[in-house]
């Protein structure tokens, strides 16, 4: 006897298997054995049943096209311990935990048999969310940095956060940002030898990354040899720091960018 079995989408609250078993030609009906079969291709890697009941099965098509619809309740076990994602962060994503391996649980759903080419096909559907409340493993948050909270490494995860912050701020504390702003506006801007700037009045650093930040300035511009201002704008200028650890301005926002409140 072979098995082969698939997953089928579920909506709302109740979870949606199919699972397919090749059962021996001339069968009146599905056999517990085979619905138990059924539940276990469907189920997830981390969750093995231990006890499986068929309370009740009925005929709901005809002797030549059987369809039988059972109610069944199962016992299951989990093999690893279970997360959920706590907060809404990507890099990286930090877990609460929700269970341990050998938790259990019990389930409850229906299935559906019908017969096709001399075999049984078996559609079976959970009720509610049991499944899903309990939690996933760790490896099913594949692709993410993971961090469970509540452990060393989430502890050591802060501490680097605020030894990388502490660099940053040492390494551009002493920066001469006005004289690079006003440098990078006269020079390279978009306004290069039409304009330069009159005065700095205000800025703000904005962390971005370890390496790079965005300056937020308020300035007064004027035209090149003038005594006095003609405007005043406020633009995000990028603070890239180099492969040799320096800082220097490398872009200029567009007008109104800046934020310097």
């Amino acid at each position: 006897m072979t098995k082969r079995s698939r997953v089928l989408a579920s909506i709302g609250s109740v979870v949606v298997f199919g699972v397919l078993l090749t059962g021996c030609g001339g069968e009146n009906k599905p056999s517990e054995t085979e619905l138990r079969d059924a539940l276990v291709g469907a189920l997830p890697d981390h969750v093995k049943v231990t006890d499986f009941n068929v309370e009740a099965m009925q005929n709901e098509g005809n002797e030549v096209e059987p369809r039988f619809i059972a109610r069944f309740n199962a016992s299951v076990e989990v093999t690893d311990a279970l997360y959920e994602r706590d907060g809404r962060g990507r890099d990286p994503v930090f877990l609460k935990k929700t269970g341990e391996a050998g938790d259990e649980a019990d389930l409850f759903g229906k299935s559906m048999s019908i017969l096709y080419e001399g075999t049984w096909q078996h559609n079976v559907g959970i009720d509610g969310n049991t499944l899903r409340e309990m939690g996933q493993p760790r490896s099913d948050f594949a692709g993410a940095k993971t961090i469970v909270r509540g452990t060393d490494e989430e502890t050591a995860h802060f501490d680097a956060l605020e030894q990388q912050n502490a660099e940053f701020t040492a390494s551009t504390a002493a920066l001469p940002l006005d004289s690079m702003i006003t440098d990078f506006y006269a020079t390279r801007g978009e306004f290069a030898g039409k304009y330069v700037i009159h005065e700095v009045m205000a800025h703000r650093i904005e962390k971005k990354s370890n390496d790079q930040a965005m300056v937020h300035a308020k300035y007064s511009y004027k035209k090149p040899g003038a005594d006095k201002g003609a405007g005043e704008d406020r633009r995000a200028f990028t603070l890239a720091k180099g492969e040799d650890g320096t800082w220097q301005i490398a872009k200029m926002g567009f007008a109104g960018s800046g934020r310097v409140e």
